[in-house]
């Protein structure tokens, strides 16, 4: 007899731990239903306002170079290493940005 109640007492703990595990896998899923709809926002948000924050990337496409350059100016000043790091990487930007013309692009 004592058997048997020992299998039902197990039984029951088991049964307990498994409510506990689906109890929280649900509240994981309901956090991560709630993050979609923060993302979906974001989105929202974003395709509204696209025309502006299109207009800002591309003013720093076109322009973000003239900044490191002159930091890398200002900065040859106080490390030559730093300052030629700086330099180069204005000039890869440079290079990779030849044909952004402000004008057409960035103006729609």
């Amino acid at each position: 007899m004592a058997k048997k109640t020992t299998k039902k007492a197990t039984t029951k703990k088991a049964t307990t731990k498994k409510a506990a595990i689906k109890k929280t896998a649900k509240k994981a899923v309901k956090k991560i239903l709630d993050k979609t709809e923060l993302d979906e926002k974001i989105i929202a948000n974003y395709k509204e306002n696209k025309t502006i924050i299109d207009t800002i990337l591309c003013y720093v496409k076109c322009y973000g170079g003239y900044v490191l350059a002159v930091g890398a100016g200002c900065t040859l000043d106080v490390s030559l290493l730093w300052g030629t790091i700086l330099l180069i990487g204005a000039g890869f930007w440079a290079y990779n940005v030849r044909r952004c013309k402000t004008g057409t692009v960035c103006k729609k």
